[in-house]
């Protein structure tokens, strides 16, 4: 019996995120001991984010003329490749080749496969198989992250990465086998023309409703970045151990997959866009002033349940609004918008590191998105 598109989605998204996972724990530990500074690290993901920008608009407007799923495993070829180069180097030139070629499978990844479902089904079963496939696919992460800190530590830093490029070739062909039955567009298709990048940016810009969560995800992302760079310092710096960073993953992947599994149940609507948003800011606002390694990592817990939850209520939120035929270009800019938004808060909390510590940027990043709760709150649906 060949499997529905849901169950497709599903086990594709378990086995994307559980190849990845495998350098999780060690990500900043492996380039700080390379090396490299806290500064050089951000540097890094601004390539990544500075390639994905450039790339992320056209593979979107491309997956609406070709097919999403073709898109998706190509992305996957170029995410597993960029791993492979990052465990087989150990040089700041070659770590930036790295991330630029992940950041082209990043890009051609970027809610292809989301697209592709939600022109398949309908809204309702859009945002419960999505919920469904984040909360799988978040758990899955678990035993990869813990094997990768694992290994790592025992076997040197790079073999994370190894296997992480290894996995996305394997997840490759196992994704194309079990979707080959089910066609790029659902038989109800009507052909239409795809606008140019450019000219979907127009409409966009015109049109309120997407204006709004451009910006919104732009502000969100900036902020969230000394939260992804920073969590494996100021843990160490608090006490933790390298070795244990993996089992960190644990409790980072429980409470986004619960966050994921809760984004089912909130009305889709634009104020509710404040609810991850407040998750996401408030427990992490007194960190600077937190003087024990558990009461801290116990809030960065409570963060991750609004990172669950964030980007599925985004997406149905914004796809409530996306004819079919464009639906993969207008993510695509809404996330290339996420994008230069993540470069901005590299680059400020990276300059900010020289002068303040970690946990002191996260209290500056967690006003600033309890700024973005109260605007929310304010504005008409």
């Amino acid at each position: 019996m060949k499997p529905k598109i849901e169950t497709v989605f599903v086990l594709a998204k378990v086995l994307e995120q559980a190849s990845s996972a495998w350098f999780f724990g060690t990500y900043v530990i492996f380039l700080t001991a390379a090396g490299l500074t806290l500064l050089q690290a951000n540097l890094l993901n601004v390539v990544f984010m500075s390639v994905s920008t450039l790339f992320d608009p056209f593979t979107g407007n491309l997956a609406d003329k070709i097919g999403q799923k073709k898109v998706y495993l190509f992305g996957l070829f170029f995410w597993g490749t960029g791993m492979l180069v990052y465990g087989l180097n150990h040089t700041f030139a070659m770590f930036a080749v790295a991330e630029g070629t992940s950041a082209i499978g990043h890009a051609l990844i970027s809610e292809a496969l989301e697209s592709w479902l939600r022109n398949h089904t309908s809204e309702k079963v859009t945002r419960v198989t999505s919920a469904k496939a984040q909360t799988w696919a978040k758990m899955a992460t678990i035993p990869a992250a813990l094997s990768g800190a694992f290994i790592g530590s025992k076997y040197g830093l790079s073999w994370p990465w190894i296997l992480a490029g290894l996995s996305s070739f394997v997840a490759l062909m196992l994704i194309w086998f079990l979707s080959r039955h089910i066609p790029e567009r659902p038989k109800r298709w009507q052909v239409t023309s795809v606008p140019g990048v450019w000219s979907m940016i127009k409409i966009m810009i015109k049109n309120r409703i997407l204006k709004r969560v451009v910006v919104i995800y732009a502000v969100v992302a900036a902020a969230v970045m000394p939260f992804n760079m920073f969590w494996q310092i100021v843990l160490r710096d608090a006490g933790g151990k390298p070795e244990w960073m993996g089992s960190v993953w644990i409790g980072i992947a429980l409470l986004t997959a619960l966050g994921a599994k809760l984004s089912a149940r909130i009305r889709n609507g634009f104020r509710s866009l404040w609810i991850p948003v407040v998750f996401i800011g408030l427990p992490l606002i007194g960190a600077a002033f937190v003087p024990n390694l558990w009461l801290i990592l116990g809030l960065f817990f409570t963060h991750e349940i609004g990172r669950g939850m964030w980007p599925l209520v985004v997406f149905n939120y914004s796809n409530r609004h996306i004819k079919s035929g464009v639906r993969s270009t207008v993510n695509s800019i809404r996330s290339t918008a996420g994008t230069i938004g993540g470069v901005v808060g590299l680059l400020v909390s990276g300059i900010l590191t020289e002068v303040i510590n970690p946990r002191q940027v996260w209290t500056i990043s967690a006003l600033v998105l309890l700024v973005v709760t109260l605007w929310v709150r304010r504005q008409r649906s």
